[in-house]
């Protein structure tokens, strides 16, 4: 390990003296505000742009620079210390990934603090939002009050030709105004065509009676809310246009409960998209221990693709197939394709889109963040060692 330390100091010292290292240093902490202040033509636009343009650098371009980057990491040549002995080739790989995490470390770090400072300078403070504590779906019945309660996360679908609502329980933590958003799954039954612009009506009840909210539409499935609390116990949602089912779950009602900074949900975006990048940079670096340099590349970015796409692949099927099988009463066997399908959609994304939509959004990332960076970069980590076993069968280059 001391020998691989000093090669990755040394290669750190000749990246650190070359003339293009400080030209790409101010360009990667000015990128969020000179953009920023270029293309923001009012105060709302550069606000969604300090968020935007972290959000997709730290998602999109950071891990295909580190693809490309890591591909063409190792060059092996006895020019640029190529060890002859296999034993210490692991050495020279090791020393030689090491310097490359830390200089994609660096360069990440400095946009974060680039895309910060665009926050101070143009953007507002994240709003802190709690999840609804559970939804219970009622009707009247024959003069009976029915209800049925879903477990977290699951969808609540209701039927304005039931005269069915919602019942979304408040957070604790909701105070004296309640306010929030909520998106919804507008289901179209195909019997008439959709009437109103907003399908949806909502208000809150409690113990001091029903209290009206504001309702404002955000867009054609997400709308906003804002009313006194008054002792409320629960916002009610209520169907209005008999064309449309209305489905929401616990994970998309949420409620507004403070401000925060910016600098935590970029710092917990920041450890996460570091874990996933150096997981396809570890990836490449497996590859390139017996390939060439094209071929490495190509299967990180194979990787990237793979686990960024596919598990987002059949989510829409999935619901029709589940909703159909709902009216039907029949569930029928699931064929290759499908069950190919639902396994697609299993895999874990690459970038989670719940965090940075979150962030997009203008709400604060959740924690757990840190804890999904720290496992991608566990599973990087892993690769490694098959990879330095593999570049010590390599052939001398000539």
């Amino acid at each position: 390990m001391i020998r691989a330390a000093a090669i990755a100091r040394v290669a750190l010292i000749e990246t650190a003296r070359a003339h293009v290292t400080l030209v790409a240093v101010l360009v990667l902490l000015a990128a969020v505000p000179a953009l920023t202040w270029l293309f923001g033509d009012d105060a709302a636009t550069r606000d969604w742009m300090t968020r935007l343009l972290p959000a997709e650098g730290l998602r999109v371009l950071m891990p295909l620079a580190a693809i490309v980057g890591g591909a063409f990491l190792l060059r092996p040549s006895i020019k640029r210390g190529w060890a002859v002995l296999p034993a210490r080739r692991a050495e020279w790989f090791a020393g030689s990934v090491m310097a490359g995490f830390c200089v994609l470390v660096l360069a990440a770090l400095v946009f974060s603090i680039g895309g910060l400072l665009g926050g101070w300078m143009f953007g507002t403070a994240l709003a802190s939002a709690s999840q609804a504590l559970s939804i219970k779906l009622t009707r009247v019945q024959e003069g009976v009050t029915q209800h049925r309660e879903f477990e977290p996360g699951a969808m609540a679908i209701a039927n304005p030709q039931r005269n069915e609502t919602l019942w979304i329980e408040l957070p604790d933590a909701a105070g004296e105004a309640i306010e929030g958003e909520i998106e919804f799954l507008p289901i179209w039954t195909q019997e008439l065509p959709p009437q109103q612009s907003s399908p949806l009506a909502l208000w809150l009840e409690g113990p001091n009676g029903i209290t009206p909210v504001e309702l404002k539409v955000e867009s054609r499935r997400r709308v906003s809310f804002h009313g006194a609390a008054n002792g409320a116990q629960r916002l009610v949602l209520q169907p209005v246009d008999p064309a449309l089912l209305i489905g929401t779950s616990t994970d998309r009602v949420r409620f507004a409960t403070g401000e925060s900074g910016v600098s935590a949900s970029l710092a917990a975006l920041l450890a996460l998209s570091l874990g996933a990048t150096l997981l396809c940079m570890c990836a490449v670096l497996m590859v390139r221990g017996l390939s060439t340099a094209p071929t490495a590349a190509l299967a990180g970015l194979l990787l990237m693709a793979a686990l960024t796409l596919l598990p987002s692949l059949a989510p829409a099927q999935g619901m029709a197939r589940a909703r159909r099988a709902d009216v039907q009463g029949t569930q029928p066997e699931p064929e290759l394709m499908q069950r190919l399908e639902e396994e697609l959609a299993a895999l874990p994304q690459l970038f989670p889109d719940r965090y940075f939509d979150e962030f997009l959004a203008g709400r604060t990332v959740p924690s757990a963040a840190w804890g999904e960076g720290l496992v991608r970069l566990g599973v990087g980590l892993l690769l490694l060692v098959p990879g330095a076993w593999l570049f010590t069968r390599r052939q001398i280059a000539r």
